[in-house]
């Protein structure tokens, strides 16, 4: 599935929400980007509200670190029981620690940005209350580069720590992976390498990685964060998929950091980058004697 087809399936999944929709040809109303006119006959002649409409923007923002933007429109009538302030934590639950991943695209997230309530004076009569949430979508790319990886290190590393918890880019992800306390979700990702210094063989790398845990349970992520942390300060090293080590220069743990877009734990692993590698010798020629 595309993108927009995966938001879609996560708000029309989720029973509480949908309970309060009014429907369009028997589907709950939510629609992308306008909804049906209000004299289809999909309507069935009932009202039209409560309904959901999303759009996203893709555009990257460097400013907020995102790489665009979700507005999810919430419309009731002002005569109705259902109030948009009512379905705006249901909306933020469907898409809080959940992670998207269409056909052929990298995974995305979403965060919370603001909510703007409005109301709109219709011609024919009647008021139109809504609420405007924003999100900021954010990119989960693959941060594989080439051997060594500290990156992939550091993911088989956290998994072999907890293999209960799915580490992306090292598991294999759904389309909709949703984060859970019994099974929370670890992505790494390289922030910047430098070259720090140089032997005759070896040329020494700092690289730095944030870890983001994507964990709805505000304790468990926690815990889970310091005991990463405090596993890499006793262990002192990473082995990495050569064999080699990294070793472990700086560790910073920030607990109240923004999970999703910063991370809580800063990495700074130091390792080696061989510049001759073991001459092989083939046969050239080969004389059997017998005797």
């Amino acid at each position: 599935m595309i993108l927009e087809e995966l938001i879609y399936k996560r708000f029309v999944g989720a029973k509480d929400l949908v309970g309060h929709l009014a429907s369009f040809n028997g589907a709950p109303a939510v629609f992308s980007p306008e909804p049906p006119d209000k004299d289809q006959d999909g309507w069935g002649g009932k009202a039209q509200y409560p309904e959901v409409i999303y759009n996203f923007d893709l555009q990257a923002n460097e400013e907020r670190h995102s790489a665009g933007t979700l507005s999810v429109s919430l419309l009731c009538q002002n005569t109705t029981e259902v109030t948009p302030e009512a379905l705006e934590p249901m909306v933020r639950g469907c898409l809080r620690d959940v992670v998207l991943t269409p056909v052929g695209g990298n995974p995305y997230c979403f965060a919370w940005a603001r909510t703007d309530a409005f109301t709109v004076e219709e011609k024919k009569g009647g008021v139109t209350i809504g609420s405007e949430v924003r999100f900021d979508i954010l990119e989960y790319p693959s941060q594989e580069t080439s051997d060594p990886d500290p990156v992939m290190a550091l993911n088989r590393y956290i998994k072999e720590l907890y293999p209960e918890c799915l580490v992306l880019w090292h598991d294999r992800m759904e389309e909709i992976t949703e984060a859970s306390a019994e099974r929370p979700l670890v992505y790494c990702r390289l922030l910047s390498a430098e070259k720090t210094r140089e032997t005759n063989t070896v040329a020494w790398m700092d690289g730095r990685i944030a870890v983001h845990i994507l964990c709805p349970d505000g304790e468990k992520r926690l815990k889970m964060a310091a005991d990463i942390a405090n596993s890499l300060s006793l262990s002192g090293e990473v082995i990495m998929l050569d064999h080699s080590p990294m070793f472990i220069r700086r560790l910073q743990a920030n607990y109240g950091s923004d999970y999703l877009k910063a991370g809580q734990i800063f990495v700074t692993g130091q390792y080696g980058l061989l510049r001759y590698r073991a001459m092989r010798y083939p046969a050239q020629a080969v004389h059997v004697e017998y005797k």
